[in-house]
C-alpha cells in the first residue's frame, strides 16, 4: 500500500502528509487510516475510479462470551462458547492486517476477561498495523491496566449501564488521560435526561459520544417510537449547535433514516454490514452484524475471506426489530409479529 500512499500523500493538506496512514481501497474510493488518531480521509475522484476492494474495513471480534454483568438487554448468545486462545486469536488478527483489514473492535462478553488481556493489546498493536479498539463495561478497568497499554490501542469504548458505575470509570479514564468515548443506549427513559446526562459526561471528560438504539424483539419498551425520535433529533441539534466544536457526536448506523434532521458527514444508505464490517463471534463465526441471525462457522482466516467475497453484496435484515434494513426498522403501529419479521427479512 505504500504506492498508493506515495501516489496519493500530494492531495492531501502539508500538515497531514507525514502521518503514518495505511491505504485502504474502497470501490472507485481510497481511504487513509491513521490508527491512533482514528483519522479517516476519503478521496474520490476520477483518479480512484479503477480502485476496488479487497478486504472489510473492520472485524468486529467477540473475543470471549463470558461478562461480569447479566442485562437484561444483551443480544449475545447465552449458549455461545468461548473458543478463542490468546495465540489463535494473536494469529488470526495478524493473518487479518495481511489481508487489508484496517481496525478490529474487539466486545463480547466482557474483553477485561479474557486472559492476559494486557499482554494481548500489546502484542498485537506491535506486530500489526491495526487500529485496535475494545468495548468494556469498565468494571475491570484499573490505574495499572490503563498506563501499561498507553500507546498500544486507539480507542476504548465504554458501555453506559445504569448498574456499571460509569461515572467512576470516566473519571478514571479523564484522569489516565486514556483515549476513550461513551456508548450510550438511548431507550424512552434514557431520553427524558438526555441533555441533562450529556453535560454530566461532559464534565467528566467525555468528548466522544455514540448514541446507540436498541435492537431486538424481547424488550418492546426500549424501542424509541417516531415522536420520541423527533424529540431525541432535536436534542442532538441543540447539543451540536452548542458543542460540536468540542465534542464528536456519532450515530449508531442502525438509526437508518429515522434521524433525518440531523446534521450528517455523510447520506445515509445501507449499514454495509457484511461489506464494510463483518462480525466474528467468540464460538467462531462469521455473522454480517453483531445482532444478525445468521451465523457461518469457519476454520481459518482463508474461511473469512471467501464468505466476504461472496456475501459483500448480498444486504440481507436481520431478524430483529431496530435492524435499518427492515422498512421502518421493522417497528410499525401495532408491533410485528415473528413471522411478519422473517418475510421482511427475507425478501431485502
Amino acid at each position: 500500500m505504500a504506492t498508493l500512499i506515495e501516489a496519493f500523500a500530494a492531495y492531501l493538506p502539508p500538515r497531514l502528509r507525514s502521518l503514518p496512514w495505511r491505504a485502504h481501497p474502497l470501490d472507485g474510493k481510497l481511504l487513509l487510516f491513521e490508527r491512533n488518531t482514528g483519522l479517516n480521509v476519503l478521496l474520490e475522484g476520477d483518479e480512484t475510479q479503477h480502485l476496488r476492494r479487497a478486504a472489510p474495513r473492520t472485524l468486529l471480534i467477540a473475543v470471549t462470551n463470558a461478562c461480569n454483568l447479566t442485562c437484561g438487554f444483551c443480544y449475545r448468545d447465552l449458549q455461545s462458547r468461548s473458543l478463542w486462545r490468546y495465540d489463535t486469536l494473536l494469529e488470526f488478527c495478524q493473518q487479518a492486517d495481511q489481508w487489508g483489514v484496517l481496525e478490529v473492535a474487539f466486545g463480547g462478553g466482557e474483553p477485561m476477561l479474557f486472559p492476559h488481556w494486557q499482554d494481548f493489546l500489546c502484542e498485537l498493536y506491535k506486530t500489526t498495523q491495526l487500529g485496535i479498539n475494545f468495548t468494556t463495561n469498565g468494571l475491570l478497568l484499573t490505574e495499572t491496566f490503563l498506563y501499561s497499554v498507553a500507546g498500544c490501542y486507539g480507542q476504548i469504548r465504554v458501555s453506559l449501564y445504569d448498574n456499571n458505575c460509569w461515572s467512576k470509570t470516566v473519571a478514571l479514564l479523564a484522569r489516565c488521560q486514556a483515549r476513550f468515548g461513551v456508548n450510550w443506549l438511548i431507550t424512552p427513559e434514557e431520553l427524558k435526561t438526555l441533555e441533562t446526562k450529556f453535560i454530566q459526561l461532559l464534565n467528566l471528560g467525555v468528548r466522544d459520544f455514540l448514541f446507540l438504539s436498541y435492537k431486538g424483539n424481547t424488550s418492546p419498551g426500549l424501542h424509541l417510537t417516531p415522536a420520541d425520535c423527533r424529540t431525541l433529533s432535536d436534542s442532538i441539534n441543540r447539543i451540536h449547535t452548542h458543542w460540536g466544536h468540542r465534542v464528536q457526536i456519532k450515530l449508531d448506523i442502525c438509526w437508518g433514516n429515522t434521524l433525518s434532521k440531523v446534521p450528517r458527514l455523510f447520506e445515509t444508505g445501507d449499514c454495509e454490514a457484511g461489506n464494510d464490517f463483518l462480525s466474528i463471534t467468540s464460538d467462531r463465526c462469521i455473522k454480517p452484524c453483531s445482532f444478525h441471525h445468521i451465523g457461518i462457522p469457519f476454520e481459518t482466516i482463508y474461511d473469512v475471506q471467501n464468505y466476504w467475497q461472496r456475501q459483500r453484496q448480498v444486504q440481507r435484515a436481520a431478524l430483529l426489530k431496530g435492524c435499518a434494513r427492515l422498512p421502518n426498522r421493522g417497528l410499525v403501529e401495532g408491533g410485528m409479529t415473528h413471522d411478519a419479521l422473517i418475510h421482511l427479512a427475507t425478501v431485502q
